[in-house]
């Protein structure tokens, strides 16, 4: 593995092989891995990093960072503040951490999380599972008549977070019913998430579908409780969700 110490040399990047780079405290950098499965580490400063291909891990620290994972299965992880994460190709997780932040699977099956703020999560591409943690979040659901393919939104409270709607649909668009209602196979439904199939384990047949009424399309699965412990005694039915609780984007 290589190790590059930008308070050393500022203007080196990444190799082709495996690198460990560490940014120096409170500058703003532009930072490559090119190749290899790559550790980047931005501490202060508003920064962009760049994994390339390769597995890497991106991690921004401080500042409002913008993290790129390129090719392959990366981790990226905002950490402080206000961060932009855009997982692009390969079977990528996303961490958002403190901040209000902006997370983007790109293609790809993804784990995209917020942890703490008011994030805006879309899954993009894929069947995606989307956890956006404490604070008022926008979870993005789109009907992807493509990839025939849908997301699985693992912690959503009514009245707090946001489902934002793509392609022109709105709530009077869609049919809410649980999955058994919607005789959806729970064995199925996890492998088609690989390789995130044990994030469904709680995936019940009281869990919630929603779906396209005009073309019976699911565009995603709603855990019927909240992952977060303050809420995990509210219980999700299909009369829970309004059009309130709606965004068309």
């Amino acid at each position: 593995m290589a190790f590059i110490d930008l308070s050393r040399n500022p203007n080196a990047q990444g190799t082709e092989e495996n690198d460990l780079i560490n940014d120096t405290p409170n500058d703003n950098r532009r930072i490559l891995g090119f190749g290899g499965n790559d550790r980047i580490n931005g501490y202060g400063g508003n920064d962009e990093l760049f994994g390339n291909t390769g597995e890497d891990s991106l991690n921004g620290g401080l500042g409002n960072d913008s993290l790129y994972g390129g090719r392959d299965n990366d981790a990226l992880d905002g950490q402080e503040d206000n961060d932009l994460l855009f997982g692009n190709l390969g079977a990528d997780v996303l961490v958002g951490n403190a901040g209000n932040d902006r997370i983007f699977g790109g293609r790809d099956s993804d784990v995209l999380s917020g942890l703490v703020g008011a994030d805006f999560i879309s899954g993009d591409l894929g069947f995606d599972v989307l956890i956006g943690g404490f604070g008022n979040d926008t979870l993005v659901l789109r009907d992807e008549t493509v990839t025939d393919s849908f997301d699985y939104l693992r912690d959503f409270i009514p009245g707090e977070d946001k489902i934002a709607l793509g392609g022109g649909l709105s709530f009077a668009d869609l049919d809410i019913l649980t999955v058994g209602a919607a005789r959806i196979d729970r064995a199925v439904l996890r492998s088609q998430f690989a390789p995130w199939g044990s994030n469904l384990s709680d995936v019940s047949n009281e869990s919630l579908v929603l779906r396209v009424r005009s073309t019976n399309r699911v565009l995603g699965i709603l855990n019927h409780r909240p992952t977060n412990t303050i809420s995990a005694t509210f219980t999700l039915t299909p009369n829970s969700l309004g059009a309130i609780d709606f965004i068309s984007i």
